[in-house]
């Protein structure tokens, strides 16, 4: 028989019985400010109508206490895996602090009231499950729905389930350290992504498990910075020189209609009234010519510079090379 992993239920899957107001629209920013334009006159109102069926989330009505209690026993843990000599402070909730001033200057460090938060699907929850006992290393891990005792939450945000406070590039625990690590969503944001996937082999034990995943065809997003989408090629070659690659695949959330919508979403949004009816009327068929053909069209002349630079095939730069400085000679 199987431990039992302990856990804390962050958010939960609204139905009727459990609907409340408040926790409705914190817990959906999107929903609150249409109830403040008026497109709804409450969030009971939208729960009605679509909330049900999109599966919305809303806080638990006490999740903060038992997550400071849980850790806090495995803050305990965390600390027989830092490096020696790390300098690293923690919090009267348990939360270790590695960012630093000159780490966040040089990591492009960015305060944002952006959140990431989702479920984990089938593959990491499998993993997680099979290391009751270990110790996974979440990096990136955004605002948890579930808090786990065996995964270490690492992030550059202060979410209630982080744990550990840093930046890929420069983990601060001992090599072979983790039974597995996770990392969805998060290279496209970081820096220096060859310097994050080092690191994040470093931490992981002989035979650890890794589970990645990564942008490709998705527009400009997220938190902090969007530096580098990569094609899974790509994705390959971040890893394989120490990490025996078993499989890649796309999974379902992540197949080409995601991308798709999403593209066509954020351009119909961009666009001023009259252009996005027009762009919204047009079929498949009418957009299947060569790009040249729609230059002049009201709804890409019109997409707004900033959308343009989300949305693009592909961006150019032009610049000059700096003068270096020249020593003085005394």
């Amino acid at each position: 028989m199987s431990k039992s992993i302990r856990h804390v239920e962050v958010f939960e899957i609204v139905t009727h019985e459990n609907y409340n107001e408040e926790r409705y629209l914190l817990s959906n920013p999107d929903i609150a400010l249409a109830v403040k334009k008026n497109t709804y006159s409450s969030g009971w109102r939208h729960f009605k109508r679509h909330g049900g069926k999109e599966y919305r989330k809303q806080e638990s009505s006490s999740y903060h206490e038992d997550i400071i209690a849980l850790r806090k026993e495995k803050a305990e843990r965390i600390k027989t895996i830092f490096k020696k000599g790390v300098l690293i402070e923690q919090d009267d909730t348990h939360v270790f602090d590695y960012t630093g001033d000159e780490r966040r200057r040089v990591f492009d460090f960015l305060e944002t009231a952006k959140v990431s938060s989702f479920f984990y699907d089938q593959i990491p929850l499998d993993i997680l499950n099979d290391l009751p006992d270990g110790l996974i290393l979440d990096c990136g891990a955004g605002f948890r729905p579930v808090y786990y005792e065996n995964v270490v939450n690492y992030e550059i945000a202060s979410y209630p389930t982080t744990d550990v406070l840093g930046f890929a590039e420069d983990l601060p625990f001992a090599d072979n350290s983790f039974d597995a690590v996770f990392s969805f969503a998060v290279l496209e944001h970081i820096k220096f992504p060859f310097q994050a996937a080092g690191e994040i082999c470093r931490v992981l034990k002989p035979g650890g498990k890794l589970a990645v995943c990564a942008a490709f065809l998705q527009p400009l997003h997220g938190f902090p910075h969007h530096y580098f989408n990569m094609t899974n090629l790509g994705l390959k070659v971040l890893f394989e020189k120490e990490i025996d690659i078993e499989r890649q695949f796309v999974e379902s959330g992540t197949g080409p209609i995601n991308s798709l919508t999403w593209f066509l979403r954020r351009w119909a949004d961009s666009l001023p009234l009259r252009e996005r009816k027009q762009f919204l009327k047009a079929k498949v068929g009418d957009l299947l010519g060569q790009p040249h053909e729609y230059f002049d069209k009201g709804f890409v002349s019109c997409l707004p510079e900033e959308n343009r630079l989300e949305l693009a095939s592909a961006t150019s730069l032009v610049g000059s090379k700096k003068y270096l400085k020249t020593k003085q000679v005394i």
